[in-house]
C-alpha cells in the first residue's frame, strides 16, 4: 500500500451540514474501496490565490490514506462528479512512513469549519 494526500476544495456557499456530509462521503469512498484513513484536516475557509468558477474563497481539507491504486479511481470520479467540490488533487505522500496511525471511517466526527483542526 502506498501513502496518499488528497487535498479538496469546497465552494464558500456549502454548509457545516453538507461540508461535514461530503467529508465523511469521501472517507467512506477510501473505506470501501480498502483503503486505510490515516488522517484527515479541517483548514477553514480561505482566500484562494486566484478564482476558480467565480469563487475567490473556498473551504479547504485534506485527506491523508494508505490505498492500493484502484481506490484513487473511484475518489477522483465522485470528487469530479460533486458540484460544491470545486477544484481537487491527490497526490503520492513521499514522505510518509507507512507507520501513521489508523483512522477508522466511523470515527470521523461532524466538522467544523472554523479554526484548522485535524480529527
Amino acid at each position: 500500500m502506498r501513502s496518499y494526500e488528497c487535498a479538496v476544495i469546497f465552494a464558500p456557499g456549502s454548509s457545516e451540514e453538507v461540508l461535514a456530509e461530503s467529508v465523511s462521503k469521501y472517507v467512506r469512498v477510501i473505506d470501501a474501496e480498502g483503503g486505510k484513513m490515516t488522517g484527515v484536516e479541517t483548514w477553514g475557509k480561505r482566500r484562494l490565490a486566484y478564482e476558480i468558477q467565480h469563487h475567490s474563497e473556498g473551504h479547504y481539507f485534506f485527506f491523508k490514506f494508505r490505498t492500493d491504486d484502484g481506490v484513487l479511481a473511484e475518489l477522483g470520479r465522485q470528487l469530479r462528479i460533486d458540484e460544491s467540490v470545486i477544484r481537487h488533487m491527490v497526490i503520492r505522500d513521499e514522505l510518509a512512513t507507512g507507520e501513521e496511525p489508523l483512522v477508522a471511517a466511523d470515527k470521523v466526527e461532524a466538522v467544523k469549519t472554523g479554526e484548522p483542526q485535524e480529527a
